[in-house]
């Protein structure tokens, strides 16, 4: 997987919401991102996007596996305000291709962590991935796990 955004990458346990950092829904990884821009990880299709807030999107990758993007936390109570979706259900996309922009400073402004997360849903069949944090990454070019 490559980086969804620029910035620098943290393991998912130091998110400060439980659900993410309790690896509640899968494991995975954060990006503390210094731009506004989210990129496809790696080729895939489109299975979930948040109409109306436009703050996540779910991949599936051919692999086997589903992985969540989600942007920020409690950034859906803006309600989609400063957000926009670059994709629909169903797209094919492949890595580095733009998923999402937003506003990084209205989210900061807002009192608002941007934090990029990146989850793989945990199933039978996911793969075991190795994370590598700790790093600063480029979007679309960092690699930011294996499997």
């Amino acid at each position: 997987l490559k980086a969804t955004t620029t910035g620098k990458v943290i393991p998912i346990t130091e998110v400060k919401d439980d659900v993410f950092s309790s690896c509640m829904l899968g494991k995975g990884l954060a990006i503390q991102p210094s731009e506004g821009v989210v990129v496809a990880p790696v080729d895939g299709s489109i299975t979930v996007t948040m109409e109306g807030t436009n703050h996540a999107v779910g991949i599936n990758v051919r692999d086997g596996f589903d992985l969540l993007i989600h942007i920020g936390i409690d950034t859906v109570s803006l309600n989609g305000e400063g957000f926009t979706a670059h994709v629909k259900m169903g797209d094919k996309v492949k890595a580095g291709d733009k998923l999402i922009t937003f506003n990084k400073d209205l989210v900061v402004e807002k009192g608002l962590c941007p934090d990029v997360i990146i989850i793989a849903l945990d199933n039978p069949e996911l793969p075991q991935l190795e994370y590598k944090t700790g790093i600063d990454a480029v979007a679309g070019e960092t690699i930011v796990a294996t499997w």
